[in-house]
């Protein structure tokens, strides 16, 4: 039975896996299987026929003078298309066939509300007799315990109508630590298999509440690039105005004319101007930076540490490993070109630096 249920789950026809995620379940499956198998056997013999519909009124019989038969039953056959949806759930995520995903969603949302309908009916809540102020109260408790499922109906809803989330996407959640794939949507929980090989089950509402990124498009290189942000601060101290000596210095370094049009280096200009200028030279030159839609190299608010320099824009390989390394090659021609400049780095002085101190404490006494 099982190896049915998995042929037919595997089947292309939506009917078929239907059919195969009810029979899943061994006694459900047989139970299904045996009245297709005896149905055709009794189609013919008229006094069988007359027997099971006789045995079938009888429960008919019984079931409106027990409420909790009925109850039990809808309840139960609700169970059996929730458990068949889920199944189908499971399936559809891994043929990423979003469409039936959302579809087998709002079929259990459907499932529950009727579950809920029929309870009224069945109970006789609806009736005018019942007290108003004990039904109000019940269906604040209800709606206070399914708070969290509520709301993740709202953001399941929400992020499929904006087709904001999909199967294989990733995305990354900051305040939680994650950062992987989506393997599985559903009304209430998301599932992430994260890169460390963990796994992350979410409530989807948190998607709706909190901050994610989704960086899909991105991978799929429909995109101008992967941002990158960089500030570095220079220490004021290094700056000063070129001189006609300086500029003709600066015109004759090969390293810096290689970016930099000599019209652009002038004396009465100072060294802090120049190197921005170059940088950003440099950066348009570099094939792996893109010039579009923005590629800024800008001196931030002055601080008591310096004046920060700070170098935006996008990265063309947005693949995590080829970024991270371009991104460092950028960071580390910065280290190297500020001294071409006379510029320096700000970094508050540490222990080594105190100890390379030219300053010394006199061992003699003071004397007056």
């Amino acid at each position: 039975m099982i190896n049915i249920s998995k042929k037919m789950l595997a089947s292309d026809c939506v009917f078929v896996q239907i059919f195969g995620a009810l029979t899943k379940h061994w006694g459900l499956g047989l139970s299904i299987l045996g009245l297709i198998v005896l149905i055709p056997l009794f189609r013919n013999n008229k006094e069988i026929v007359d027997a099971v519909l006789a045995f079938i009124s009888r429960i008919f019989d019984f079931i409106p003078h027990n409420q909790w038969y009925r109850f039990f039953l809808i309840s139960l056959l609700i169970w059996i298309g929730i458990y068949a949806l889920n199944t189908l759930t499971t399936i559809f995520s891994l043929q990423k066939k979003e469409t039936r995903i959302t579809w087998c969603q709002i079929f259990i949302l459907l499932a529950i509300g009727l579950w809920i309908l029929g309870l009224l009916l069945i109970f006789n809540i609806t009736d005018k007799t019942i007290n108003t102020a004990a039904f109000g109260i019940a269906a604040s408790l209800l709606a206070w315990i399914f708070q969290d499922a509520i709301r993740g109906v709202v953001a399941f809803i929400h992020l499929r109508m904006n087709n904001l989330l999909q199967i294989d996407d990733w995305i990354k959640v900051p305040k939680y630590g994650i950062n992987g794939k989506i393997r599985r949507v559903t009304l209430t929980t998301v599932t992430v298999y994260n890169w460390d090989t963990t796994t992350s089950a979410i409530p989807t509402s948190i998607l709706l509440s909190e901050h994610f990124v989704n960086l899909q498009k991105m991978v799929d290189g429909k995109t101008h690039g992967r941002i990158f942000s960089k500030l570095f601060v220079m220490d004021t101290g290094s700056f000063y105005e070129l001189s006609r000596k300086d500029a003709d210095r600066f015109r004759k370094d090969n390293r810096i004319t290689s970016c930099l049009p000599l019209k652009d280096i002038h004396d009465e200009m100072t060294n802090a101007e120049l190197y921005r200028q170059y940088m950003f030279h440099w950066l348009m030159n570099n094939e792996h930076v893109s010039r579009v839609p923005y590629l800024t190299v800008s001196w931030q608010d002055h601080t008591e540490n310096g004046l920060a320099l700070q170098l935006t824009g996008l990265i063309k390989d947005s693949n995590a490993a080829a970024f991270e390394w371009q991104q460092s090659l950028i960071v580390e021609h910065v280290i190297q070109s500020v001294e071409w400049f006379g510029l320096r780095l700000y970094q508050a002085p540490s222990s080594f630096d105190t100890s390379s101190s030219t300053i010394y404490i006199s061992k003699k006494p003071i004397t007056k």
